[in-house]
């Protein structure tokens, strides 16, 4: 479950997940296009997921010459496509959809990136039920346009260092254990034979 909060802290919705968040951004860049023709070429973003069989369809109502050539490589190949603007309909980004692509990252990364853009807050809830009780785990994506990374990364990150320097410690006292130290580790000091009259 998501949780998106704006600038001032308003919530702006409660979605299942990152599809039902992505057809909510969908409406509302759909709302400024018909609000506006000019949306279109800046600040328009938008997520298109092709299976083989629905490109096939869309692209037959388009002339050869007119298809890009990852278009023609999907159409070829039988694979399908993701399509994403970020901002700008000149710079599309044309993914092709193998085997090994998992379109749901895509998905997650596209939502992440709009939230990032306008300053928005996106908290992901994780329910887990069982037969005993219900466990909530909980994710906090702050995203802010200034930045590229999110709390969650710097924490993680943060929680990296720690437990690396932890288990450095840990091996450092294991050593000592190992080897115990005499309760005068120290040499006796050396006395220099002195003559009469000498210092």
């Amino acid at each position: 479950m998501l949780r998106i909060f704006d600038l001032n802290k308003k919530n702006l919705g409660i979605f299942d997940g990152y599809e039902a968040f992505l057809g909510f951004i969908t409406s509302l860049e759909n709302q400024k296009l018909s609000e506006s023709s000019s949306s279109l070429g800046l600040g328009y973003w938008a997520f298109a997921h092709y299976t083989p069989e629905k490109l096939k369809h869309v692209c037959a109502w388009i002339k050869p010459e007119f298809l890009s050539n990852t278009q023609l490589k999907a159409l070829q190949q039988k694979w399908g496509l993701i399509e994403i603007y970020r901002g700008d309909s000149a710079a599309i980004q044309e993914i092709l959809i193998t085997s090994d692509l998992y379109v749901e990252d895509f998905k997650k990364k596209f939502c992440l990136d709009y939230c990032r853009e306008r300053g928005w807050r996106l908290i992901e809830t994780n329910d887990h039920k069982s037969s005993q009780n219900t466990l909530v785990g909980e994710r906090r994506y702050v995203v802010h346009p200034h930045t590229r990374k999110s709390r969650l990364s710097q924490r993680s990150l943060e929680n990296t260092v720690g437990r690396l320097l932890k288990a450095e410690l840990d091996s450092c006292i294991d050593r000592l254990r190992q080897n115990p130290v005499s309760s005068n580790p120290l040499p006796a000091p050396i006395r220099p034979n002195t003559r009469k009259g000498e210092f």
